[in-house]
């Protein structure tokens, strides 16, 4: 005879059954969790907007004529000469040159790892140098001049031979020195800066003075003063730059209301090649700021403006920072996407690019995605192909498909850096928190195989039976 079965049977049986339809439902019909999923997505936290964190060489303050920073707890390390490096000066006999202030200028930007540029001036009416004691004068003495003035005559052949043989030498010194950021034309002018001067150079010798420095310097940039557009001779600015590759422009007056912006069709220039600037002496840095964003300025002086951080109100310092902070690239990570990482397979990093600058980077960088393991040692070092020079301002996302090589599973850290390819300059400044001690910045936290989870995430718990 069957006896009934015990109540507490008829419950655990009847557990076991819905168990095990829950457990036959397809897979497909269920949501995938979030924490399942072998993608891990960050959000790098980001800077503050400021002149105290923004510098890299070739963008924001630069030390005008070897100024201190004004105020001088903000980082400068790029350096300008224009005064201390005048043709009498580098060249005081015809072929005997003493270019000591250069290498002065050079070693003053290495002690903080930036670049020197400089400008050579062949006429400055009133300067200072021309009437003090153990100074040579600006122009030298073996250049002709126009008849009945103190200027040199632009149109001489004497004129255009001995400058093209003084940047040649030039070039032989310092054309492959990566120390050196950029050359300013100068020559032509008051200054150097091309405005009117007696007679004007006629456009076929103004193209002789900027191929002569255009041509020393071919893998530097090379500034023409965007002058000409406003001085009814745009065709020379134009043929200059259909010319000369490596080719920018720089204009005066940051801050005032004749500066030399650049017109159409030279308004999108900015691109592609350097636009710098230095102050007007009664420069408003309220109206700088608008002008180095409207104009896409790289680069602001330390000194020329009549004004300094004491003299200033709080509203004209607001606008001078901010002229400073946006002046050039400002790079930082907003978003960085990594799908699942295993030992010797390929994975896809995704990140997004911000430029909060007015411009881009000009010169070449070599980005790279870094995994870090758990003591902080550098166990892959993955190149991603990114051209810094194309990112304008505004946002990008980037995708790679990267490889990771054969490493322990475990969990990593991955980084970006951003590296100088000919390794003078010290690893690019992102707007990005956490800047490591060897220039990297930590984007997320991964686990290397063992399924691929997110750190902090959990895969599915499946409980055995008889198990709490």
């Amino acid at each position: 005879m069957n006896r009934p079965l015990p109540v507490r049977l008829i419950t655990a049986l009847a557990a076991a059954a819905t168990l095990a339809t829950v457990v036959a439902v397809p897979a497909s019909a269920r949501p995938i969790p979030p924490e399942r999923s072998t993608t891990t997505t960050t959000a790098p936290a980001q800077l503050a907007k400021s002149p105290a964190n923004s510098t890299n060489s070739g963008r924001g303050l630069y030390r005008w004529s070897g100024a201190a920073a004004d105020p001088s707890s903000w980082p400068a390390a790029d350096v300008y000469y224009r005064d201390q490096v005048y043709w009498g000066r580098l060249e005081p006999s015809r072929g005997v040159y003493d270019f000591s202030m250069i290498d002065a200028g050079i070693a003053s930007a290495e002690a903080q790892r930036g670049k020197f540029s400089f400008r050579v001036m062949a006429y400055c009416p009133g300067c200072w140098m021309n009437n003090r004691a153990g100074f040579p004068k600006v122009t030298p003495s073996y250049i002709p001049l126009q008849p009945g003035t103190d200027i040199p005559d632009w149109n001489s052949e004497a004129f255009q031979y001995e400058w093209a043989a003084l940047f040649a030498e030039l070039g032989r010194r310092y054309g492959a020195d990566p120390r050196i950021g950029y050359v300013d034309v100068g020559g032509f002018g008051k200054f150097g800066e091309w405005g009117p001067a007696g007679t004007d150079i006629t456009p076929t010798n103004a193209m002789r003075l900027i191929g002569a420095v255009a041509d020393a310097f071919p893998t530097k940039h090379v500034l023409l003063s965007a002058v000409p557009m406003w001085t009814k001779r745009p065709d020379i600015t134009g043929q200059a730059l259909a010319a000369y590759s490596n080719l920018g422009l720089r204009n005066d007056c940051l801050g005032g209301t004749q500066i030399q912006y650049a017109p159409a069709p030279y308004d999108t220039v900015w691109k592609t090649r350097p636009f710098n600037t230095e102050w007007c002496t009664g420069g408003d840095p309220v109206l700088a700021a608008k002008q180095v964003k409207g104009y896409h300025l790289s680069t602001v002086g330390s000194a020329n403006l009549r004004l300094t951080w004491e003299t200033m109100t709080a509203t004209q310092r607001a606008g001078y920072a901010d002229a400073i902070a946006s002046a050039g690239f400002r790079y930082s990570v907003t978003r960085a996407s990594f799908t699942k990482l295993a030992p010797g397979t390929d994975f896809t990093a995704t990140l997004t690019l911000a430029n909060t600058g007015s411009a881009p980077t000009y010169d070449p960088w070599n980005v790279n995605v870094v995994v870090k393991d758990s003591t902080g040692y550098r166990v892959a070092t993955l190149p991603f192909t990114a051209n810094l020079t194309s990112v304008l301002p505004g946002s990008t996302a980037i995708t790679r498909t990267l490889h990771l090589p054969t490493i322990a599973n475990g969990q990593y850290s991955v980084s970006l850096e951003v590296l100088d390819p000919e390794r003078y300059l010290d690893p690019m400044r992102l707007a990005n928190a956490g800047r490591a001690s060897d220039g990297s910045y930590p984007l997320a936290t991964v686990s290397v195989g063992g399924g691929g989870w997110p750190m902090g995430a959990a895969p599915l718990v499946r409980r055995t039976w008889g198990t709490r």
